[in-house]
């Protein structure tokens, strides 16, 4: 490259703690297909090896990752490769997803700090709430990802946020809903409910296997499947037991982590999220593109997509049977397909990954002038 060349694109350095099957992690291997690479040069760089399923969909767009190869809070090795990139390829800007990325890049980095919070704050675990707060003033730029997750800052040091609600992409389905049908042994008698979310505090996992408890007493056509990972051993199994002990294994698979999960929202008759705590999750917003009728519980950024009776149903956090009638009445209402329907325009109209990114660019370019 060119001094002239090198001199006129801000290099971006993406940092976040990992690329595996999470919302904020999709985000960032979307926005790869549509970063402006006439203005910018980007690096990404994750944490943890182990969490690597995108890095092959990032690479495919000609972006370089790097691997960090973070064991824990005591890895100088990691933090040593850091301080090596940005030596060599000296970032304009860094750009940090979740807490551990940004507390990280404040700290080693030497470059404008831009982070994204994805999350209520007050959802992370103390210390991590607290290096989060105590390093926030060194950010150069501070996004967040709704209106609620701003308001959740507003006692943080530094910028004030600047919201910019996710974009997403067109979710991957690569197989039919007949196929996904045969491999959960159901014929199209039944009623399929699909639950995407990795396993972590506050994503209401035992919420839901409560409320399909309260459903069974309701009807007794349906299955809900729930995908997602599990943060902490034992919690996938502990769910598992918990809907043994309520009689309704029958009623609910937990298939832990699956690189095929939008399959299953598409041959989804509904999709539900029964979150104690949201910023804005990228699997409501895919729902929304497979037009899938949605009742979520109505917690953090979640009310602005999910609009009452108008793009699907909300219900109270931490209420199993509110949830369980939710349910009830997203299968069986005449106006779920409208509600789908709305659901997708207006993904389709405020939610487009080109126009996030086209946000991002802008913040970048502000503060790099």
């Amino acid at each position: 490259m060119s001094p002239m060349t090198r001199s006129e694109r801000v290099r971006v350095l993406i940092l976040i703690k990992g690329l595996g099957l999470g919302g904020a992690e999709v985000l960032v291997a979307q926005s790869a297909a549509v970063w402006d690479r006439t203005r910018f040069e980007y690096k990404v760089a994750f944490l943890l090896p182990w969490k690597d399923h995108l890095v092959s969909l990032i690479e495919s767009e000609g972006i370089d990752v790097v691997d960090l190869g973070w064991r824990g809070p005591r890895s100088v090795g990691a933090v040593r490769r850091l301080r090596r990139l940005v030596s060599e390829w000296k970032p304009d800007l860094v750009h940090s997803h979740l807490p551990v990325a940004g507390i990280l890049a404040r700290v080693v980095i030497p470059a404008h700090h831009v982070y994204t919070e994805h999350n209520i704050v007050s959802s992370y675990r103390l210390p991590t709430r607290s290096l989060n707060r105590w390093t926030y003033w060194r950010n150069s730029a501070v996004i967040a990802v709704s209106e609620a997750v701003a308001e959740s800052t507003s006692a943080y040091p530094g910028p004030d946020p600047i919201v910019v609600p996710n974009g997403i992409g067109a979710p991957s389905v690569s197989r039919s809903p007949l196929e996904v049908r045969r491999e959960l042994g159901i014929d199209s008698s039944m009623r399929l409910i699909v639950h995407v979310g990795n396993i972590r505090p506050n994503k209401g996992h035992e919420n839901l296997v409560r409320a399909v408890a309260s459903l069974a007493t309701l009807r007794s056509d349906f299955l809900v499947v729930s995908i997602g990972s599990e943060k902490f051993e034992g919690d996938l199994e502990r769910l598992r037991h918990l809907a043994a002990d309520l009689g309704v294994e029958d009623h609910i698979s937990l298939l832990g982590q699956r690189t095929d999960a939008m399959s299953f929202v598409a041959a989804a008759d509904a999709v539900v999220n029964p979150a104690d705590v949201e910023g804005l999750p990228l699997t409501i917003l895919e729902a929304m593109l497979l037009q899938r009728p949605i009742v979520a519980t109505a917690v953090g950024g979640v009310p602005t997509v999910v609009v009452d009776r108008q793009t699907g149903l909300l219900v109270a956090p931490d209420a199993p049977e509110e949830l369980a009638k939710g349910m009830d009445e997203i299968l069986e209402s005449e106006e779920a397909s409208q509600w789908a329907h709305s659901g997708l325009e207006l993904v389709r109209a405020r939610h487009g990954i080109d126009t996030m990114v086209e946000a991002y660019e802008s913040i970048y370019s502000r503060i790099t002038q």
